[in-house]
């Protein structure tokens, strides 16, 4: 029996093969990054009794490729009809990461702004409770990881420092009233903040992830999220950047084989409460 499973064009999990010599064939499409098409072969799987978590679709893959929602159960069925217990979170989505000029610039930042923008204006639409995660730091740098203070020693303002130009939101995201703000210092929302208090009190056990970069500050937050027993988490993939596509789908395709929903914004949009 043929399914169709995608992959980027890193090799396939090298956890494919059980001791039992039951097989199948399975059609396995491996993404060109470069132009997002699909090249498609065949791949034999032994396995056991049943079939690897990864290669049963549960989410329907998008012709853009990008939707790679593979997982043992459908976590967006699951939030439907449940918007308020979700939250959205839009981490880092600050000018010193998006614009062009900005010192903590993430190449892939500024093409998902209209995504991050569609996605706010959806969760508005569902009266999902949005929390904009930023970072905001002590202008001399205490409060930045040891790596990066060196960027705060130059005599100017560092990075993201509170009040500043680069802290702000890029334009075409604003808080609202009814929204909730929480303020970083480390890559995951969760390290060394009340946001895990803020999500319980509100209800909260589904969450949306969008924002800025995937390999750091949105895999650290999904992989806490996970480990705090949040479900479903969601990662909305073309919401979400990096600083190259290659590394973003890596990253995504780790948060997949967790569990973790990996919608495209249109799967996302269209799935109905």
């Amino acid at each position: 029996m043929a399914k169709t499973v995608a992959f980027t064009n890193a090799k396939p999990p090298s956890n494919l093969h059980s001791h039992r010599t039951t097989s199948q064939t399975h059609t396995v499409s491996f993404l060109n990054l470069n132009n997002l098409s699909f090249v498609s072969c065949a791949l034999t799987l032994r396995h056991k009794n049943k079939q690897p978590n990864w290669s049963k679709p549960s989410l329907v893959r998008s012709k853009s490729g990008l939707g790679l929602g593979l997982g043992p159960v459908d976590p967006l069925e699951m939030a439907a009809g449940a918007w308020n217990r979700t939250a959205l979170l839009v981490i880092d989505m600050q000018r010193d990461f998006i614009e062009n000029q900005g010192p903590m610039l993430v190449k892939g930042g500024k093409e998902i702004v209209p995504n991050v923008i569609k996605a706010v204006e959806v969760a508005r639409q569902r009266g999902i409770l949005i929390v904009w995660v930023v970072r905001e730091h002590d202008p001399l740098g205490r409060d930045v990881e040891l790596f990066r203070r060196h960027l705060y020693a130059t005599g100017e303002v560092g990075p993201t420092s509170k009040g500043s130009p680069g802290a702000e939101l890029v334009d075409g995201l604003e808080i609202r009233e009814g929204d909730y703000k929480l303020v970083k210092t480390r890559f995951s929302a969760f390290f060394a903040t009340h946001l895990h208090s803020v999500l319980q009190g509100a209800g909260i056990n589904n969450l949306v992830i969008t924002g800025v970069q995937t390999p750091n500050c949105i895999r650290q937050t999904v992989y806490d999220a996970v480990a705090l027993d949040y479900q479903p988490v969601t990662v909305v993939v073309d919401a979400t950047a990096a600083a190259t596509p290659d590394i973003h789908l890596a990253n995504v395709f780790d948060m997949k084989n967790i569990g973790v929903a990996t919608p495209t914004l249109q799967e996302w949009t269209n799935f109905k409460a």
